[in-house]
């Protein structure tokens, strides 16, 4: 008897989290969804060749507050390029590289109203070399009809040590 009592009190405790997902905002008396996760349709331009790779990813966002979340995004660059940089940064042969898979974790901060700011530090990962990947990136917040979907063009950076890339796009969205 008493220990199906502790199986049943544990149970209750750790349910609890689960239940925190959605929290009833006191003053306004409205559920405030703090998950997002998104579907990225863009482009990437390599930097210095022009290389143009489509672009998919997906991006989950969880609010800490109204102005700071954490997240992950994950792309997947379809498509190759070539480029070799020596170590003063000038391009001077070209190497194959297949379509790369980036994944990293990552900062938000909503900088005014719904224009929001990203960065974060992760792996660009690729058949030949893995490399470190910076990314930096703004986008908007579009107002639709129903608040829980979210449209964001977005702009980012991604810096490795043998390229830049220049990423342009949207997020498709749903809060929950």
């Amino acid at each position: 008897m008493n220990r199906d009592l502790s199986i049943i009190a544990v149970l209750v405790l750790l349910s609890n989290p689960l239940f925190a997902q959605i929290e009833l905002n006191e003053e306004s008396h409205k559920v405030e969804h703090k998950n997002a996760a998104a579907l990225f349709v863009g482009n990437t331009i390599i930097a210095p060749s022009g290389f143009n790779l489509p672009t998919i990813g997906v991006e989950y966002v969880r609010e800490i507050n109204h102005t700071v979340g954490i997240g992950i995004i994950a792309e997947v660059e379809i498509g190759s390029h070539i480029v070799q940089k020596n170590e003063e940064g000038e391009m001077i042969s070209e190497v194959h590289r297949k379509g790369a898979f980036l994944i990293l974790p990552t900062a938000f901060i909503r900088i005014y109203k719904d224009l929001i700011l990203n960065a974060g530090y992760g792996v660009e990962f690729e058949s030949h070399e893995n490399l470190g990947l910076l990314k930096v990136g703004i986008e908007y917040k579009l107002a639709l009809q129903n608040p829980r979907w979210i449209v964001l063009p977005t702009v980012s950076w991604d810096h490795t040590s043998l390229f830049d890339g220049f990423v342009y796009g949207v997020n498709f969205g749903y809060k929950f």
